[in-house]
């Protein structure tokens, strides 16, 4: 059996929605693929034991095939749940060993939100510098150390300092294939879903009232019900008896995905959604569900490439336009799912493992 080393510098928990689903399914996903995986995760206290006994396994004689890692949103010196660096040393430490065995190792560098003017404005000056100091910190470190690093897309890599854009990969995130089973409409109505939070990061003010001017067309919003409340003065006005409130999660939302012929990601454009890889995206492909997404995005390039939905400019009466042409096309609504469900396998948690693994061990 082949053996790789997984790292993460928190606990992989399954269950997880956002980006916190990321790890636990990759690490899934390559033990799907046949790896014996060694993990270096948990508190640090857990990563220093787990280090140490990947150590002895090593100076035993074990083959390691390639390492990788998923960082957290945070630098890794904070992200025990005290934000304290009780173990300063452990990631670092692993790091070095891979690169004195001569272990191929990549590394997926999740988020550059710290590299925008709204996360100064989120945070205390002060931490704001701390905390940016740590992230330039790191890489200069890991530039050193990693042979790929994992990038959300290509176009990310411009915002990423001090790696050299050679060794940078992309790697969005996958999907899980479910299959359910969608009886064909005779009503001539659309329905759409949006999975998600709604914030001033998802802003839909424009969806939500171009589809109270469409007949034939009604939006399930599921949201948890604490964004919902957030927002809910600003959105008020603008529904209609087209849009359908609900706070669902995990299984509560294949009900969801039975109704809807299309989901949707029509969103208020931003910079940072210019190169994101929303995981949404691939949930909704995962379900067989083309996609409704807002132009000039790398999410839209992904859709519209495969012929897995449709993008529209952001406004209302853009989007209005684009909900009609649904609702007057069910033919190309019909050839849009297929093409979902027969290039979704290119999309999945298995085949993004597999392209670390063809890649890593080809460095070797």
């Amino acid at each position: 059996m082949s053996t790789m080393v997984f790292h993460a510098p928190y606990p992989v928990v399954t269950g997880g929605t956002g980006s916190s689903a990321r790890p636990p399914r990759m690490l899934q996903a390559f033990r799907d693929l046949g790896y014996e995986v060694l993990d270096v995760v948990g508190t640090g206290a857990e990563r220093s034991q787990r280090l140490r006994a990947l150590r002895r396994r090593i100076e035993d004689g074990a083959r390691i095939d390639f390492a990788y890692g998923e960082s957290s949103t945070m630098p890794t010196l904070l992200t025990e749940s005290h934000h304290l660096p009780t173990h300063p040393l452990v990631d670092l430490e692993l790091l070095r060993l891979m690169d004195r065995q001569g272990i191929p190792t990549g590394f997926f560098y999740r988020d550059v939100y710290w590299r925008f003017p709204a996360y100064d404005a989120s945070v205390p000056k002060l931490v704001g510098y701390g905390t940016k100091t740590l992230y330039h910190a790191e890489l200069l470190l890991m530039a050193r150390l990693v042979d790929r690093f994992y990038l959300p897309s290509d176009a990310m890599a411009a915002y990423v300092p001090h790696i050299d854009p050679r060794t940078a990969r992309p790697l969005p995130p996958g999907g899980t294939i479910v299959d359910i089973p969608r009886a064909p409409r005779t009503d001539g109505t659309v329905t759409l879903l949006y999975v998600g939070n709604i914030s001033e990061y998802y802003r839909m003010h424009a969806l939500i009232e171009a589809v109270g001017r469409v007949d034939g067309v009604e939006l399930i919003l599921c949201t948890p019900e604490g964004s919902w409340e957030s927002v809910r003065r600003e959105y008020e006005p603008l529904l209609s008896e087209s849009v359908e409130i609900v706070h669902r999660r995990g299984p509560e939302l294949e009900p969801l995905f039975a109704r809807a012929d299309v989901c949707t990601l029509v969103v208020e454009p931003a910079e940072y959604r210019d190169f994101a890889a929303p995981i949404k995206l691939y949930e909704y492909l995962g379900h067989g569900k083309p996609v409704l997404i807002s132009a000039g995005t790398l999410a839209a390039s992904t859709v519209t490439q495969a012929g897995f939905g449709w993008e529209t400019p952001y406004g209302t009466d853009d989007v209005a336009a684009a909900l009609t042409r649904l609702r007057e096309d069910p033919a190309g609504l019909e050839s849009a799912r297929r093409a979902v469900v027969e290039g979704r396998g290119d999309h999945t948690w298995t085949a993004r493992a597999r392209q670390v693994a063809d890649d890593l061990t080809s460095l070797r």
